[in-house]
């Protein structure tokens, strides 16, 4: 992939900030409706002219991820698997929009990727049995990007799954596994899945890397508060929540291979999988419902073998037996979220580190 420069993410979203929008709704910093939030209202920051200054995909396509010639084998994905239905969201493309609302058999998502602090969020877009959509607002908390739903026309915070303000406020909503790795080991392991499409007559070159100079530097465009300095700020991190604690797993601490790592934390066994190269980190419950605590080893014995158990089970990156005593089962993916340091350590306070 091409690389951007300062300039051209300069001008790139001056143009995306200058786009108009239908009927925008309230300022909600102004806004008595909008009077109380849960996010320290003082340090919501004005980031675009309007909301959806950075457009959404509300009508996405998708193509056969072995048609997919353009990408990069590096270039990063944000992998799901919706009830057997595997579907890449190429992060070159999700830096230009950030939110795509998607939909599956199995009902109506939200993908979102926040390129200032690195994290994604998949949620189901329908809250309280109404179907709804998300764009990306015009406010910033912690150089983090705030959504909102054009239903209720509340705020949401990913990196809390959590809406902010409006009638909504407080309701947290239940995430999707999601898979952040290569397009080199996605396509390895899932050939036969799909992969968002470029969308036809759009005006950005997706072969350029708008964030590519940001990612490379420790600089943060916004306000962090508090900025925790116990790893390098841009450090990708994989932080597993249990009873409102946060314990992070950095990229650092996982070789070039498939390394497994055993931990207990706040009562809970886990196993957290990592492949520096392939640029993953998963993490899943020690055991498969309603059975023993088990023993993990990697394995690769097949292009979407993962690991195995001390039971002969042989899972895929996802958590799912592909083979053994257990085959169709599944473990139980851990309460997670993936970032950059700086902005995971924002959110969850004084999180441990492992």
């Amino acid at each position: 992939m091409k690389t951007g420069s300062t300039i051209q993410l300069f001008l790139t979203l001056t143009l995306l900030w200058s786009c108009d929008v239908e009927n925008p709704i309230p300022d909600p910093i102004e806004n008595p409706e909008y009077a109380n939030w849960i996010i320290p209202k003082n340090e919501i920051i004005t980031r675009g002219a309007q909301n959806d200054f950075i457009p959404s995909l509300d009508n996405p396509q998708f193509m056969p991820a072995t048609a997919a010639e353009d990408l990069d084998p590096k270039d990063l994905i944000l992998g799901l698997n919706i009830k057997g239905d595997y579907r890449a969201y190429p992060i070159n493309i999700m830096n230009y929009h950030e939110v795509v609302n998607d939909e599956y058999a199995a009902g109506e998502k939200l993908v979102s990727y926040c390129p200032l602090s690195g994290s994604s969020a998949i949620w189901d877009r329908k809250i309280h049995g109404i179907s709804t959509t998300f764009g990306v607002s015009r406010f910033e908390f912690n150089s983090n990007h705030l959504l909102y739903d054009r239903v209720s026309k509340g705020h949401w915070l990913p990196l809390k799954s959590i809406c902010v303000n409006g009638e909504l406020e407080g309701f947290e909503l239940e995430g999707h596994h999601v898979i952040e790795t290569t397009w080199e080991n996605w396509l390895f392991m899932f050939p036969g899945s799909k992969v968002l499409a470029p969308p036809i007559g759009t005006m950005y070159d997706y072969s350029v890397d708008l964030y590519y100079e940001y990612k490379s530097t420790d600089t943060i465009y916004y306000t962090v508060n508090p900025l925790n300095t116990a790893l390098p700020p841009k450090e990708k991190v994989h932080g597993v929540k249990v009873d409102k604690r946060l314990k992070v797993y950095s990229n650092s601490v996982f070789g070039d291979t498939t390394t497994i790592l055993h931990d207990n934390f706040q009562g809970l066994s886990i196993v957290v999988i990592g492949n520096r190269s392939k640029e993953y980190i998963v993490s899943y419950e020690r055991r498969i419902p309603g059975g023993p605590e088990l023993d993990f080893m990697p394995a690769a014995d097949a292009p979407n073998i993962l690991m195995t158990d001390n039971e002969g089970n042989k899972y895929d990156i996802f958590g799912l037996v592909l083979d053994g005593p257990r085959q169709g089962q599944a473990l139980i993916p851990t309460k997670s979220i993936s970032g950059y340091w700086f902005a995971i350590a924002s959110m969850y306070p004084d999180p441990i580190i492992y």
